[in-house]
């Protein structure tokens, strides 16, 4: 009998010693899996133009200082948003931007204003120059995602006291070469065609490169045809 019940205690402290050590295991599971997702971030593409994310941007180079903050997420279902506010060339400009994008599709529309901005038409140039255009755009992909495309198509109007109010179309055809996901360059032809009051028929280009060193930190340097050259670190949070 002594036997008997002693055979049977051990067989419950044995049963209740594996519970306890399931049930810890199970807890170290669950809190393991829990602080991976808590510390494990999305790598954000810097080089998508496209890309929704929250981040803030100081840049410089021939024509002074750029500072700019954006805000980005879902707005519902499949749909993203970003607002960004600007404030260029030493603070000799303002850009106010708004992207909403169709994640499923990957394409969206563009909302996007400046004022007192410094343009070329007619071939003159002329200063203090407000805009304001709206845009559809698409992101279409080659070679495993190493080349992208974004299209766009913008319609805009512009005014100053030195210009004729003007309607105009833009044709916009960013290209972006990703390396991997830290390194890429880039090129962005643009067309704007005036079809109400000035002259407008304008070509213009911008290269860009970047490297991006983690998930929310990246470098890039730009060009354009203009000469202008700017170098841009970006933190994205």
């Amino acid at each position: 009998m002594i036997l008997k019940n002693y055979t049977l205690k051990s067989s419950v402290l044995k049963s209740r010693a594996l519970k306890a050590t399931v049930g810890t295991l199970v807890g170290l599971s669950s809190f393991a899996a829990l602080a991976a997702d808590e510390t494990e971030q999305p790598w954000v593409d810097m080089s998508d133009p496209t890309a929704v994310y929250s981040s803030a941007t100081i840049g410089g180079g021939t024509e002074g200082i750029d500072l700019s903050a954006t805000y980005g997420g879902y707005l519902s279902g499949v749909y993203k948003q970003r607002f960004t506010v600007a404030a260029k060339h030493d603070l000799d400009f303002y850009e106010v931007n708004y992207l909403l994008l169709n994640a499923t599709s990957n394409s969206g529309v563009t909302f996007d204003s400046s004022w007192s901005k410094d343009i070329r038409a007619d071939g003159k140039d002329y200063d203090d120059v407000n805009d304001t255009s709206v845009g559809v755009f698409a992101k279409l992909a080659f070679m495993d995602d190493h080349i992208n495309f974004y299209p766009k198509v913008s319609i805009g109007y512009l005014w100053a006291d030195e210009i004729k109010d003007t309607t105009y179309v833009k044709f916009d055809a960013t290209t972006r070469y990703k390396f991997n996901r830290m390194y890429w360059v880039g090129i962005t032809p643009s067309y704007a065609y005036g079809f109400k009051g000035a002259d407008l028929n304008e070509w213009a280009a911008t290269i860009d490169a970047g490297v991006q060193l983690s998930d929310v930190f990246g470098f890039s340097v730009s060009a354009n045809d203009d000469e202008e050259f700017t170098a841009n670190i970006t933190f994205a949070f």
